[in-house]
């Protein structure tokens, strides 16, 4: 702690706000809102975080940035570091830093603000910034859905939430109520009761323990935008 100063003044001074960001509720720096017309869906190649490389066209590229936390730790120590890499790109997520039920609401508030913090620091670069959102329970909305513009093109992931989705679809359709996304990202299946606009990209284990370059899940686009309405059953 520095001597006489607060939490959010802390913050203020060891991550300071660059260009034109402001903080909204909770100190939380507010991720501008990417529009979908400066990316190409039709045509984007997803890409694990952990796999982008500058030695090939990344400009089809959209970086999806789920593996473990100790991996993404190093985007928040070293913040500049990467960002060429990421201005490379059609768009990047920002970090999913991990939201547990046994966390407190200090840890979930570090670990959000790590992922809007970054989220702005890339826009300051001019890199095209899809903001990623987690949550848990009710109450880590407050939280868990500030620092990100209305009307955003957000990111969600599936993945480890099929035991949970009542949990998650309470949180899901929060999230819809007060961000209002024209577009959703999804990673991972479709849950039973998810509506909106949505383009859905699946995951493959492709690791080959024989071969140490198979280190990070192998992604690819099962679909483009689909549209739903209703409750369909899951899985279609």
């Amino acid at each position: 702690m520095i001597h006489g100063l607060s939490e959010e003044e802390k913050f203020k001074v060891i991550r300071p706000m660059l260009g034109e960001h402001m903080l909204g509720d909770y100190g939380m720096p507010i991720i501008h809102k990417t529009d979908e017309e400066m990316l190409d869906i039709e045509n984007m190649e997803p890409v694990g975080i952990k796999n982008l490389t500058t030695k090939q066209d990344n400009s089809k590229k959209i970086v999806l940035p789920f593996t473990y936390d100790k991996d993404l730790l190093k985007y928040w120590t070293d913040p500049m570091k990467y960002i060429p890499r990421f201005q490379t790109v059609m768009a990047v997520g920002t970090p999913d830093y991990s939201i547990y039920p046994t966390m407190n609401i200090n840890e979930v508030r570090h670990n959000v603000y790590m992922n809007r913090w970054l989220g702005c620091l890339w826009q300051t670069y001019k890199c095209v910034v899809l903001p990623v959102i987690s949550w848990w329970g009710e109450d880590t909305y407050d939280i868990c859905f500030s620092g990100i513009e209305k009307n955003s093109i957000v990111i969600v992931s599936t993945i480890g939430c099929i035991n949970n989705q009542k949990v998650f679809l309470e949180g899901f359709n929060e999230m819809k109520k007060r961000i209002e996304p024209p577009l959703i990202i999804v990673y991972g299946d479709m849950i039973f009761g998810m509506t909106g606009r949505f383009v859905n990209i699946k995951y493959k284990d492709a690791f080959n323990n024989k071969n140490k370059e198979f280190k990070q899940l192998c992604l690819w686009k099962e679909s483009n935008i689909f549209e739903r309405k209703d409750v369909l059953q899951y899985g279609k």
